[in-house]
């Protein structure tokens, strides 16, 4: 009997095991892994495999062999081995489908681009900020660890919330009172009780500096990366099939410098003030929809111009210190400041970049008339929930569409699949299809053909890689088995 993958049916002990694994030692870990993925239950169909385990698989699989006998490793890759894929995957041809491509943070998470995903960030942006010797910025990372905030998502929704009830302090006293019931003391002056109370105004400039900063951070962490074998793929791709689209919520430039390399026609999709860029298909042009904005756009308020700057040049100058990237800049002409055109990834979305409304459309658009969506490192957080009701819309105008989705976690299809049951009748869930493992290894299997080619019953990339490591192989004997058969 297959094991059974899901969120229901988990005994206390694995629930336990789970809470509790990282932040345990290596060795722990081995034999944490040991005892859950060969458990009996587990093994049977009994109990229900959390989809963690998966990711915590592969996160330690390269130094298991330190701590445990390659029969027992062996035993874990048979039991996994089934998980990895869904056989739909060999019926997808991507040379006669449409594709459409949605990428998330995940696909720039391989090196060499090695960005942190959305969960990675705030502690890798946080650890860059106690470098910088800030008392303020110090204080921010010691209250998110003391209280185990670690979203990044959590901390700007809160920031952004704080500084638009400082300028409104009646909505300020108006979420006092909603979520705490608390009310004006009887002896407040009037025009106190009417008004709200006034804002620290020393609180929010500190609010603006450390939003700066932050994004200033941010900057410097996206900036160097370099496209990783899923992007180069992708832009070898689109440049054999200009119809293509990509769609993608990440700022970095890893896939614009990946479709240049290539020398693939592209376009943004948006009307620069400085550049024309030619967004007609009839020019056979693939589309790049950057729907968050990117680096390399500059936007602004004042007289409302985006501007295109080259980020290939700018790259080079900012590795090599010849110059620096401006977080922000002045307008020529209005004299305005421009700022890098980014919405922050919020829980809840504001209209904070009005030139990127238009391209929700045409993501739309691309998503209808794809054969085929393929979703690389997209977690479907509730923050991006209008991207699901977006492929909602085209799963339901064409029965036939498919999505692909290469991720390492197993329960992002699960959670995909369960949006999309409950939103569309009769839904067939095999019409999203999972792709395990490293994107960089899998995609470009999967648009050069290789995934066409079922492997033989018994081996899988997670054994092949097993088998592969033949130092742990031919120590096996040799490593203590620290307690575990």
């Amino acid at each position: 009997m297959p094991i059974l993958i899901g969120t229901e049916n988990i005994s206390g002990q694995q629930a336990r095991y789970l809470s509790d694994f990282r932040r345990l030692s290596d060795d722990i870990k081995a034999r944490v892994l040991a005892e859950v993925l060969t458990d009996e239950d587990i093994l049977s169909g009994k109990e229900a495999l959390h989809p963690d385990w998966l990711h915590h698989y592969q996160s330690i699989q390269d130094r298991l062999g330190k701590y445990m006998p390659l029969s027992r490793i062996k035993r874990i890759t048979e039991a996994l081995s089934e998980l990895e894929q869904d056989k739909e995957i060999y019926k997808v041809d991507p040379e006669s489908a449409r594709l459409a491509f949605l990428l998330g943070a995940g696909a720039s998470k391989p090196k060499p681009s090695d960005i942190p995903t959305v969960k990675e960030l705030l502690p890798d942006l946080l650890t860059r900020a106690r470098r910088l010797d800030r008392p303020d910025l110090q204080k921010l990372a010691d209250f998110c660890d003391n209280t185990r905030i670690d979203n990044i998502e959590d901390l700007l929704t809160a920031a952004q919330l704080s500084e638009f009830c400082s300028r409104n302090p009646s909505v300020l006293r108006l979420v006092d009172f909603l979520i705490y019931r608390r009310e004006p003391e009887s002896d407040e002056p009037l025009f106190r009780r009417s008004r709200g109370p006034s804002a620290d105004l020393s609180a929010v400039a500190f609010l603006q500096d450390t939003l700066q900063m932050l994004f200033g951070l941010l900057s410097s962490r996206m900036l160097p990366a370099q496209p990783n074998p899923g992007h180069s793929a992708i832009a070898t791709y689109v440049r054999t099939n200009p119809d293509s689209a990509i769609v993608t919520t990440n700022y970095d430039c890893c896939m614009d410098l990946a479709l240049q390399a290539n020398q693939a026609v592209f376009s943004y999709l948006v009307d620069f003030a400085n550049i024309q860029m030619r967004y007609d298909k009839s020019e056979a042009a693939a589309s790049l929809i950057k729907l968050h904005g990117s680096l390399n756009w500059f936007y602004c308020e004042t007289c409302q111009q985006v501007h295109l700057i080259d980020i290939a040049k700018t790259v080079k100058e900012y590795l090599n210190d010849e110059n620096c990237y401006s977080v922000i800049a002045v307008c020529k002409d209005c004299g305005g400041q421009r700022h890098g055109l980014l919405v922050p990834p919020l829980a809840i979305k504001f209209d904070v970049a009005p030139p990127l409304t238009p391209l929700i459309e045409r993501a739309q658009d691309s998503f209808n008339k794809a054969d085929v969506v393929v979703v690389v490192g997209f977690s479907f957080a509730e923050a991006d929930m209008y991207i699901s009701r977006m492929l909602t819309k085209s799963m339901q105008l064409n029965s036939k569409v498919r999505i692909v989705v290469f991720d390492p976690d197993y329960g992002v299809v699960q959670k995909l699949r369960r949006q999309l049951s409950l939103r569309i009748p009769n839904f067939q869930q095999e019409r999203v299809i999972r792709v395990s493992g490293d994107c960089a290894e899998t995609l470009p299997d999967f648009l050069s053909g290789k995934l066409r080619q079922a492997p033989k019953k018994g081996k899988t990339s997670i054994a092949s890689k097993s088998r592969k490591k033949k130092s742990a192989e031919s120590n096996a004997d040799k490593i203590p088995n620290h307690g575990i058969e």
